[in-house]
Parts: structure tokens; sequence; C-alpha cells
């Protein structure tokens, strides 16, 4: 797990810093358009990230494996933050196209927000609820997950953003789009096989230690 982590992280990061150098000296008709080898990627990873909890949630209510209530909570943690600088990105996107940070009628800003809020709620719940914390926690996983595959759909019907695949890149821009995307996704994937074998290690600890006091 740790070595496979490492070169996730290690060729995440190589791809990073060429992809950035990319967005940065690939000629553009419209400046503002660097910003999606950011915006789009942050998105997809946040959606990857989502679907990972979501499936991780399920598959706790049906085993009562507590490791994929880890893995839930972790993936869920960085999908929130991924989808946060997705939202921030396309802010500034949309103050440089549109004119404002925020568009109430502009709908996947909108729902994208909403998913935020309802995930944003999901944390909370790991705090405060101490009676079957897990079991309640991939309930509500599972709900909120309904923000996703919303949000995407949500782009068809948007009055300002472009519809997904609408947009006309040239061939070295899609690639290095594709380049930022695989980036972000084995930086997702390090970050994921780190903190489970962190939880993981934390686990057993707790459980040596309880387990000593008990013989003591």
């Amino acid at each position: 797990m740790r070595w496979f982590a490492k070169i996730a992280a290690i060729v995440g990061m190589i791809l990073l810093i060429y992809g950035t150098y990319n967005a940065h000296s690939l000629p553009a008709n419209i400046e503002s358009y660097r910003i999606v080898f950011f915006h789009v990627p942050s998105a997809i990873t946040a959606y990857l990230s989502f679907t990972v909890s979501f499936i991780s949630a399920a598959l706790y209510l049906k085993s009562g494996n507590q490791d994929r209530d880890i893995l839930a909570f972790i993936s869920a943690k960085y999908g929130f933050f991924m989808a946060l600088a997705a939202f921030i990105s396309g802010a500034v996107w949309a103050k440089v196209t549109w004119g404002a940070y925020f568009n109430w009628y502009e709908v996947r800003e909108v729902i994208v927000l909403l998913l935020l809020f309802v995930y944003a709620v999901y944390f909370s719940i790991r705090n405060v609820v101490e009676k079957d914390k897990e079991r309640v926690s991939a309930i509500y996983l599972i709900v909120a997950f309904i923000t996703v595959p919303f949000s995407y759909v949500a782009g068809f019907f948007s009055p300002l953003h472009p519809r997904p695949f609408e947009s006309e890149f040239s061939f070295d821009w899609l690639m290095n789009l594709f380049v930022m995307i695989l980036a972000f996704s084995l930086l997702y994937s390090a970050y994921v096989a780190l903190e489970y074998r962190l939880a993981k290690d934390q686990k057993a600890h707790k459980t040596k230690g309880h387990q000593a006091e008990k013989g003591s």
C-alpha cells in the first residue's frame, strides 16, 4: 500500500508540474480559459472521490466492515476539498467571463454550492453523533450522493455554463487537460492510500491499548 502511494504521489507531482507549465505556456485564444486545467480536473476528482465514498458507504451498510467506513470518510473528505477548489476556480472564471463571482440563475453554481453544504453536514455528523455514528454517516452519504450526478446534469441546463464537451480545444490543450486529470487522480489515490493506512494503524494501536488495559 505504501509503495503504491509513494509511486502515485511522485508520478502525480511530476505530471502536475509538467501540466502546470504547459497550462501557462500553450498558446491560447482566450487567456481566462487556462483555468480549465485546474477547474476541470478538480471537479472530476471530486466526482471520483464522492463516488468511491458512496460505494464504500453502501458496502459498509451491507457488511458492517469498519474499514469501509474509514474509506468512505477519507474519500468524502478529499472530494469535499476538490469540490471546493472547483467551485472557487469556477467563481474566478465566472468573474472574468460573466462579470460576477456567483450568479443565482446559473444552475450549476447553485447546485455545487448545495453539494458543498450537504457534504459539510456529513462532517458535522461525524463529529456530533456518538451512538451508531458509522451507520448514520453511511446512510447520510448514500443520500447525499444524489447531489453529485445532479450537479453534473445541471450543466446541461445552465444558461451560462458551457455544456460538457462543448468547448473546442486544440489537440495540445486536450492532451494537457488529460495530463492534469491523471495527475489529480494519482494524487487522490496517493492521499487515500496513505490516510487509509494511517487510520488502520491508529485503529490497531487503540485495539492493542484496550487489550493491554484489560489484561492488566
